[in-house]
């Protein structure tokens, strides 16, 4: 082989290496997404560890942080309320048995949370040392919890998330006053913070058949006609001009639909509040698609101020 001919190829490899975003070539099934609308990647792990602590309980949902720990501490001081009676109710001064074992569970219980979260209103103080080491321990607990807690606190509010908002729909209309059509999308940022330095890359993937009839995934960046914004107060209508180096080249619903692509789109932009980069991912598939329409104007003067309608971003209204 020639060196013009083995650089031919190794310069080929590199770019389709850089084209490729990890997920192969081996996926070709057209009825799922890479990416979910949210970013997340539409892929679940099975083997290894199966639950990492720390990173499960920073990512997941408030809802569910909170009703973990709202468990977590009703666990422990039912232990220890258990505990408290086996040694016995009568090594807790000032407690009034109840006469029931239910009723005197929750006398241990609501001690056990008066020493957890050393708020100790004194009515009940234990005696003895057996009493007087379950009381430290379960204090020294408590001290432990509520500082982890605190730090998954402070690390799920730290974490720096966009607020990005993703048309649902992406069309294909005429580009200006060219015989070219476009593929476009919109994004707009729900919150009132500043981004700068907001940069944007689609990766469009789809399937493609050799002549042996095997399938096999492709990927290829679009070229935007603006892929960076120094700031971002309005909406950003994507654009990719679909001309003769497009894959959408000429290609028809139909075919596009045969190809089952997947537009991949990658955002990544700094955050003022967080002082940090974000990142912001999305995808649309092929029923995502919609043709001859184009997005409504999202924002309009009123009284000297430009007001930007967030529940706009979707609306579509047809080609003039």
């Amino acid at each position: 082989m020639k060196l013009r001919d083995i650089t031919s190829s190794l310069t080929g490899r590199a770019a389709a290496s850089d084209n490729d975003l990890g997920f192969g070539s081996g996926i070709t099934s057209g009825e799922d997404r890479l990416i979910n609308r949210d970013g997340s990647y539409n892929i679940l792990r099975r083997g290894g560890k199966a639950w990492r602590p720390y990173q499960a309980l920073v990512e997941m949902s408030w809802l569910r942080f909170f009703a973990l720990i709202t468990a977590i501490y009703i666990v422990v001081n039912s232990v220890f309320a258990l505990i408290y009676l086996t040694i016995g109710l009568e090594y807790l001064s000032g407690a009034e048995p109840a006469n029931s074992p239910v009723g005197d569970f929750f006398v241990a219980f609501f001690f056990s949370v008066q020493t957890f979260t050393t708020v100790g209103y004194g009515a009940i103080s234990p005696t003895g040392i057996a009493a007087n080491i379950i009381a430290s321990i379960d204090a020294l607990v408590g001290l432990m919890g509520f500082a982890l807690a605190t730090g998954l606190f402070f690390a799920r509010f730290a974490q720096p998330q966009s607020s990005i908002l993703f048309s649902k729909k992406a069309v294909i209309r005429p580009y200006k006053d060219t015989p070219y059509e476009s593929f476009q999308f919109q994004i707009v940022n729900q919150r009132n913070n500043k981004l700068i330095n907001l940069s944007a890359k689609v990766s469009m993937s789809w399937v493609s058949e050799d002549e042996k009839g095997r399938k096999a995934r492709r990927f290829t960046l679009l070229e935007l006609e603006r892929d960076k914004v120094f700031l971002f107060p309005l909406n950003w209508v994507l654009v990719h001009i679909i001309d003769k180096d497009s894959p959408l080249w000429q290609k028809t619903p139909e075919e596009l639909e045969a190809m089952q692509p997947e537009f991949l789109v990658l955002l990544q932009g700094y955050d003022e509040t967080f002082a940090q980069d974000i990142h912001a991912n999305s995808s649309y598939i092929f029923r995502d698609l919609v043709w001859g329409k184009k997005f409504r104007r999202m924002y309009f003067q009123e009284a000297g101020h430009t007001v930007l309608e967030l529940d706009r971003i979707d609306e579509l209204e047809e080609e003039v």
